[in-house]
């Protein structure tokens, strides 16, 4: 599938993923640092993943969900690449992966954040009480 405006393109074709690119910006974030680069490949490749591209077709973003594409999703590894920040990418990259008519029929998506609460909140998740409630939220639909 494919999304597009204003000459960005969303896209869930995982042959058109810039492997380096991806794995040099998330190693690059608090939650996927210490995970080893081949590991952190094949569980992108064993999930529904949406590559962000610009105009130029330069991998722009990425995000991905961890899911048995009927009951239960993880939303993960969420980013916009720094120079396309401030446009609204990252509202639109969410948006389009919470909207994917492929993931229609899950009921819950799960996800763990340290500083998007806002944006997550603006998308209909919610922080799930308890011991992590800082951190984690949920979508229930």
């Amino acid at each position: 599938m494919n999304w597009s405006r204003h000459g960005f393109e969303i896209n869930t074709d995982k042959t058109k993923l810039d492997r380096d690119s991806i794995l040099r910006m998330l190693r690059a974030t608090y939650w996927a640092s210490e995970v080893p680069a081949e590991e952190l490949w094949e569980s992108i490749l064993n999930s529904r993943s949406y590559g962000l591209y610009s105009p130029d077709g330069e991998q722009a973003g990425f995000a991905r969900m961890v899911t048995d594409m009927t009951r239960f999703a993880w939303f993960s590894d969420v980013y916009v690449l720094p120079v396309h920040r401030g446009r609204g990418l990252g509202k639109w990259l969410v948006e389009t992966v919470v909207n994917d008519p492929a993931l229609a029929r899950i009921s819950r998506i799960i996800l763990s954040t340290r500083d998007a609460h806002a944006l997550y909140e603006r998308m209909g998740f919610s922080l799930i009480a308890g011991e992590e409630a800082d951190k984690m939220m949920m979508l229930v639909r």
